[in-house]
């Protein structure tokens, strides 16, 4: 595939086209992720509202029955479920990596061996988050799979 980028000053709003003779996997994978890319999600922070792009998530996690998402400075309570968020956009990077936490795979920085067969899984603003053992098989699995969609 080839990709062709130009600078135009006088745009109005940036734009991308994409042509295409077939949809094949690379061209499937590009429309999910521009599709992902453009949904929004609503998340509240003590008495603000704001709009999330799933895209901006590190990971989510859930604490005593309540939803948060984790960005690269700030946390936002949310009205979904890990398992929602995971069919909705579990093709565009977020994997589950304990019974109550998802990552997403393309804000990880590095995996580090941790003890106990765990995995800590460093992102990259910084912060740490477990991989449960039950989950490492899963998680690998998915991780293969992404870097052969790429």
């Amino acid at each position: 595939m080839k990709i062709f980028k130009y600078h135009e000053p006088d745009l109005e709003e940036n734009r991308i086209d994409l042509y295409y003779k077939e949809i094949d996997d690379e061209t499937e994978n590009i429309i999910k992720y521009l599709d992902f890319y453009n949904k929004t999600l609503t998340g509240k922070n003590e008495d603000e509202t704001t709009r999330i792009r799933p895209c901006d998530i590190y990971y989510c996690e859930v604490v005593e029955r309540k939803c948060f998402f984790y960005l690269r400075d700030s946390v936002w309570q949310v009205d979904i479920s890990l398992q929602t968020l995971l069919n909705q956009f579990g093709s565009a990077g977020f994997v589950r990596i304990s019974k109550s936490m998802v990552v997403n795979i393309f804000k990880i920085d590095r995996l580090k061996t941790d003890i106990n067969m765990r995995i800590k899984i460093i992102l990259d603003n910084g912060e740490t988050v477990i991989l449960n053992r039950t989950y490492k098989s899963q998680f690998y699995q998915y991780l293969e799979k992404m870097r052969r969609v790429k």
